[in-house]
């Protein structure tokens, strides 16, 4: 009486509700097994049977990577040449303009020291020895 295989229920319809339900779950592992067969095949066509040409489908993938890879980096090198160049134009500018910065410095300080040089003279000449009052 344990086993429910033997266990019989009251309703005539039992038997046949449970044929329907296995009926229902074989079609539907066979429905499973038609999908993962026709996938095999699929991965078949593509691989081969024996597996032989998924080396040519990888060396294939791999070739594509390959090319964007390059085609990439190659971007990428003109790009940063462009912006050396532009770097090293920017750095020439640059060092001109503090050499005229320099030159225009070292002509206002001689001006500066002319200037003094004048000055002194000019108090010299008016009688100041009265240095301290115009500090």
């Amino acid at each position: 009486p344990s086993d429910p295989a033997m266990t019989t229920s009251p309703s005539k319809g039992s038997m046949k509700t449970k044929m329907a339900s296995l009926s229902n779950q074989l079609d539907a592992q066979n429905s499973s097994i038609d999908s993962i067969s026709s996938r095999m095949e699929s991965m078949e066509s593509i691989v081969g049977s024996g597996g032989t040409g998924l080396t040519e489908a990888i060396k294939e993938e791999v070739g594509i990577s390959e090319l964007k890879l390059r085609d990439l980096m190659q971007g990428m090198k003109e790009e940063m040449d462009h912006k050396f160049s532009l770097q090293v134009a920017e750095n020439k500018r640059m060092q001109q303009h503090l050499s005229t910065v320099k030159r225009e410095n070292q002509a206002m300080t001689k001006r500066l020291v002319a200037l003094e040089d004048r000055v002194a003279t000019l108090e010299k000449e008016l009688g100041g020895d009265d240095e301290e009052d115009w500090e």
